[in-house]
């Protein structure tokens, strides 16, 4: 699933092309992706808005329009917003095509139909299951040390699985919660509550590093994820954990192990996170 580097790197791309663009005719091949309102409404009444800012919350792309509606797409597993100056050949998996005036189009493209997209005004956010419930990003001045550390003592959860908890900090995934954890030299299946405050503040610093490092390397591609012009993500060649079970640790050489914790699969270095 795109986490925060990677919905931020479609965001950026998007937020160069398409302010000012004014839609024209919006394609829905896949009624079910549409949420909010029904698909044949967003075909009536989407076009002739011009698109005014693109933005994010969480793994949340927001499309703002000049009359104060927003497009609001999750992409969930395999989701992806592709923009082309130009209408191409569209395969099977293209759900959602939204043509604007210029002759430029966004796609919609998702091959596991989990994604989905909703057009409400920002006052139905609440109408939106985990927009309205999401914690501070982790990259703004909500997400200190102090937070953390009250969010852990409060609850009996592994912290990584606090980390994934989005009430408790919007936008973090298993990818950059295994990088966090082992920068900050921290077992994934520690009990939250038992870290102290020096290494709080460790995995705070570490959780705002990594995913700083990887906006600046446009996202980890794995398998689905593309940008809006359709570019893989260069992050994953700067993993040190993520995926590496077997091989060895970057930071000390020893084995890199796999585990699960709270249902997800868990990578972390058995002798740097001791």
């Amino acid at each position: 699933m795109p986490e925060l580097p990677e919905v931020e790197t479609i965001r950026s791309g998007l937020e160069r092309v398409l302010p000012g663009k004014k839609v024209a005719v919006v394609e829905v091949r896949y009624p079910q992706a549409v949420k909010i309102p029904t698909a044949a409404e967003l075909e009536e009444k989407l076009p002739g808005r011009t698109v005014a800012a693109i933005k994010r919350r969480g793994k949340y792309l927001q499309i703002f329009f000049a009359c104060g509606t927003v497009l609001v797409v999750h992409l969930r597993m395999t989701g992806r917003l592709l923009y082309f100056p130009a209408p191409q050949e569209w395969d099977k998996h293209t759900h959602v095509l939204f043509h604007f005036c210029d002759g430029s189009v966004l796609a919609f493209h998702d091959v596991r139909k989990f994604g989905t997209l909703y057009w409400v005004t920002p006052e139905r956010f609440c109408e939106i299951h985990g927009l309205h419930t999401l914690g501070p990003e982790p990259l703004s001045a909500g997400f200190t040390a102090g937070y953390l550390q009250e969010q852990a003592r409060r609850r009996k959860t592994s912290i990584k699985a606090l980390l994934l908890n989005q009430q408790v900090v919007a936008g973090l995934g298993n990818i950059y919660a295994d990088e966090a954890l082992h920068r900050a030299g921290i077992r994934p299946d520690r009990p939250a509550a038992s870290l102290g405050a020096n290494e709080i503040a460790a995995l705070q610093q570490s959780v705002c590093d990594v995913l700083r490092e990887a906006v600046f390397y446009r996202g980890t591609t794995m398998s689905d994820y593309r940008d809006a012009t359709g570019r893989e993500g260069g992050f994953r060649e700067h993993l040190r954990v993520y995926r590496r079970s077997g091989k060895a640790c970057t930071n000390c050489g020893h084995t890199i192990m796999r585990t699960v914790v709270g249902g997800r699969g868990t990578h972390f270095c058995p002798h740097c996170q001791h």
